[in-house]
């Protein structure tokens, strides 16, 4: 009879306990109130709060670049398509203007400071600061390696102090074998190796070509600020991509954390042992301001608590590395971008540097 009642009772206290987890479970489960409104972000879908509108403006293959001109026309770089090269020009009061699209290898098309240069036709255009659509022909220099190492050196100098904008290309020349006459061996020049320049002085666009080492002339630094073409995001030393430049404007309010999964991930090659992580699905939720109106987002993600390098902090707090999908490759959301000025009728803002939002 003791021994029934034991049993009994420590019944009664696990089905107790199940019943207390399963209604905690239940309640962090449980959305609060104020969050109910929060409108998913869906690219298909124009998000609306007040009087102000949120919509997918384009999507691209490739990163994103935005540049600003003297007239606060924003120009949009993107890749509609593989070989497809697409510039969009969005004027103050957030209405594209104009379009221009070229048919390029991505490699070969240069975005340097608003001009548009195609290194491997050597052409390159205007259309970001006057509309012209017509290449222009780039002008060459030394292109016969004919100028003596004083000469060359001068031109470099120049070229530092005064292009506003530089692009280095590094070539290299293998001569296919010569036969001798008679039945002796084949010989062959050594590899050489050059560099070409592009740069651009006022409107005019130069290609140098030269055998000296740059490197001393165009540090790595350098010629990442040449080609820094992003209002989302300033240069780093700690990361290759960018620091997100930080805005009022956003504030990520709220992760519902769901039910942990374990998920597992494979070594990356080698023999490297794989590996599980446990990641929380859950809704990340944000508000975007923009002049008098907040748009209220909320977006799918994975979240992993033990690793905090995201730029996404709620009240004050970073919550840990965010991902968009739970395979490999995994896609990481090192936070959401925004830029407007005191020029412009609108906003921009992305979740992916692939895609671009437009706020009116």
């Amino acid at each position: 009879m003791k021994i029934l009642y034991i049993v009994a009772l420590i019944v009664a206290v696990v089905f107790l306990y199940y019943l207390i987890s399963k209604k905690s479970a239940a309640a962090e489960d449980q959305l609060p109130e104020k969050f109910a409104p929060y409108q998913l972000l869906d690219s298909s879908t124009i998000i609306r709060s007040g009087i102000v509108q949120m919509n997918l403006l384009l999507e691209s293959k490739k990163n994103i670049e935005l540049f600003l001109t003297s007239q606060n026309n924003i120009i949009v770089s993107c890749f509609k398509a593989e070989k497809e090269k697409s510039f969009i020009k969005i004027a103050p009061d957030g209405k594209v203007s104009d379009t221009l699209t070229l048919m390029s290898r991505p490699e070969d098309m240069v975005f340097l400071k608003g001009f548009i240069v195609n290194t491997q036709a050597k052409q390159y255009y205007r259309w970001s600061f006057n509309g012209a659509k017509t290449p222009i022909s780039i002008s060459a220099q030394n292109s016969d390696f004919d100028w003596d190492d004083e000469k060359q050196d001068k031109q470099l100098a120049y070229i530092v102090k005064h292009a506003a904008g530089v692009w280095v290309d590094y070539k290299f020349d293998s001569p296919v074998p010569e036969k001798i006459a008679g039945e002796g061996p084949q010989t062959t020049q050594g590899v050489s190796g050059y560099a070409i320049v592009t740069y651009m002085i006022g409107e005019e666009c130069f290609q140098f070509y030269t055998t000296l080492n740059i490197s001393k002339y165009f540090s790595s630094a350098y010629l990442q600020e040449m080609l820094w073409n992003n209002l989302f995001k300033r240069i780093s030393h700690h990361r290759l991509d960018g620091e997100i430049i930080s805005t009022p404007n956003l504030n990520y309010r709220y992760f519902h954390k769901l039910k942990p999964e374990k998920v597992r991930f494979s070594g990356g090659g080698g023999n490297a042992p794989g590996f599980t992580k446990k990641l929380y699905p859950g809704y990340l939720f944000t508000d975007v301001v923009f002049k008098n109106d907040t748009i209220k987002l909320k977006e799918l993600m994975y979240l992993d608590e033990d690793w905090h390098a995201s730029a996404v902090a709620v009240g004050g707090q970073n919550i840990g590395a965010l991902y968009r999908n739970k395979v490999q490759p995994i896609a990481h959301m090192n936070g959401y971008l925004y830029y407007t000025n005191n020029h412009l009728q609108y906003a921009l803002f992305t979740n992916n540097e692939q895609k671009l939002y437009l706020i009116k």
